[in-house]
């Protein structure tokens, strides 16, 4: 199903923006006399082939595909099973040690690739990333085997989980951009972004019922994770290979100082005002996302007791539900929403749904229930997914080529990272006070404070689009939105 397209926008499915619009050549004087010829417009290397050979494209593009499917089957597996060890082998503090540990790790390493990713070649840079995560893992999944050394172990699994999670998929998307062009992005990114749905899918669903196999064969739960350091190595090695000669092979290899990073990333938030409070609305809703998180790992474990196995069935059905669902409203439902709404009013909907979502939990933290704590984390997680998600791309579709991931990092990573920091020393509270309620009120006045900033940047978002910095559009109010997945 495809959303109204305006014309020169780019598909949501285009998650970084890396697909413009050409201009097409004027084809005469219009003050002449003369018969205007008509003038074919030059096309790009590959474009003709975008339109004539889509198998052969498909070839192309399966590499990156796959890693995108992998990393993310990767992710969203060890996230799970991680999860369930800590939340029932180790008590309050290493969970929340660990949970800041994680925004730590995402804030150092994305503050790392912010100066870099537009400088190195992007090929040798993920290839020496995937190898690195590979190595990690490796270490992380035979000291959670150690038992010694569970704890460490399974902290070390979630940090990487995290990683692998926020950080490679932005390194595989700029890969894709720098090999296909214009015309072939349009026909491809949507096809290689059903990868990256299907190793999510596919991840959950395996936390979900590996339990069940691996008792039955009475081995450790741990055991499942045993191929993410195989999958990182290979994914890394062959990608490398096959895409050797191409032009993600060399990327944009720009030269540019951290401080010149960090400087215009700065000169483009201040010159745009009503990006200032984006990313302050954007941190709000974070911090109280996962702080929620954090509040239903602990609610769950409070509700079905310490066995591993039945916390990990819970952790991954609720996620594998949420992730269809988001998935099937991705499809249906985001652009007709961006299209009545545009991108600032779709934004509303995650801070809202954390509202509803820290009430639903708190209820059933209170009246024990799962069911409705369950339900308080799903219907966040699919909005995450999926109307957030897309709404997210739509926004950074307008910032110029040159500075989009970074702002992604600002938009997306930083509030993330500083989530999950502040989320955890909140919940550390409530474990010193002994009481859940005080922080999920937290979560819901500061989910208020997200909606407040959304309301003015809705107020003030069709004058900004007006602004020189960000990239012209032809209307001023909508992104197209390119739903077809075939």
């Amino acid at each position: 199903m495809r959303g109204s397209s305006t014309g020169s926008e780019p598909p949501a499915d285009d998650p970084w923006g890396f697909l413009g619009e050409r201009q097409a050549p004027v084809s005469a004087d219009p003050n002449s006399e003369k018969e205007q010829e008509p003038v074919t417009p030059t096309r790009e290397r590959g474009e003709l082939r975008a339109t004539a050979a889509g198998p052969s494209l498909k070839r192309r593009a399966l590499p990156t595909a796959v890693a995108l499917g992998a990393m993310s089957f990767t992710a969203f597996l060890t996230q799970i099973t991680a999860a369930s060890q800590l939340v029932t082998a180790a008590g309050p503090g290493w969970l929340l040690g660990f949970y800041a540990l994680g925004g730590v790790g995402l804030l150092f390493m994305g503050a790392i690739q912010f100066g870099f990713i537009d400088q190195q070649a992007r090929l040798p840079m993920i290839r020496a990333v995937m190898i690195g995560y590979g190595l990690l893992f490796a270490v992380a999944v035979m000291l959670s085997l150690a038992s010694p050394w569970v704890l460490v172990g399974v902290g070390l699994l979630w940090l990487l989980a995290e990683q692998t999670n926020y950080l490679v998929p932005l390194l595989v998307w700029t890969l894709a951009g720098d090999e296909f062009n214009v015309a072939e992005g349009r026909k491809i990114f949507p096809w290689i972004a059903t990868f990256g749905y299907a190793g999510q899918v596919l991840g959950l669903a395996v936390a979900t019922i590996s339990p069940w196999l691996l008792q039955g064969l009475q081995a450790p739960l741990l055991l499942v994770l045993v191929f993410n350091p195989i999958t990182c190595i290979v994914i890394g090695i062959l990608l490398a290979k096959s895409l050797k000669g191409t032009s993600a092979a060399h990327g944009l290899a720009r030269a540019e100082s951290y401080r010149e990073s960090v400087a215009s990333a700065r000169e483009f938030v201040s010159g745009v005002p009503v990006w200032r409070h984006l990313l302050l609305g954007s941190l709000f809703t974070f911090i109280a996302g996962m702080t929620l998180f954090v509040m239903y790992l602990g609610g769950v474990r409070d509700i079905v007791g310490d066995d591993p196995a039945t916390v990990q069935r819970v952790f991954g059905l609720v996620g594998l539900v949420a992730c269809l669902a988001g998935w099937a409203f991705s499809v249906l439902g985001v652009g007709k929403l961006l299209e009545k709404w545009g991108i600032p009013g779709t934004l509303l909907i995650l801070p809202v749904v954390t509202v509803v979502g820290a009430a639903l939990v708190l209820w059933g933290v209170a009246s024990n229930v799962l069911l409705l704590v369950a339900v308080g984390m799903g219907i966040w997680l699919a909005q995450r997914w999926s109307v957030d998600r897309v709404a997210r791309r739509a926004a950074l579709a307008l910032v110029p080529n040159e500075r989009r991931a970074r702002l992604y990092f600002l938009l997306e990573l930083a509030p993330v990272g500083i989530g999950l920091i502040v989320g955890a020393a909140t919940a550390a509270v409530g474990v010193w006070m002994g009481m859940a309620w005080p922080i999920l009120i937290a979560i819901i006045v500061v989910a208020l404070a997200a909606i407040h900033q959304g309301m003015i940047v809705r107020r003030g978002w069709e004058e900004s689009l007006l602004n020189w910095r960000l990239r012209r559009r032809k209307t001023n109010r909508s992104i197209a939105i390119d739903f077809d997945l075939e």
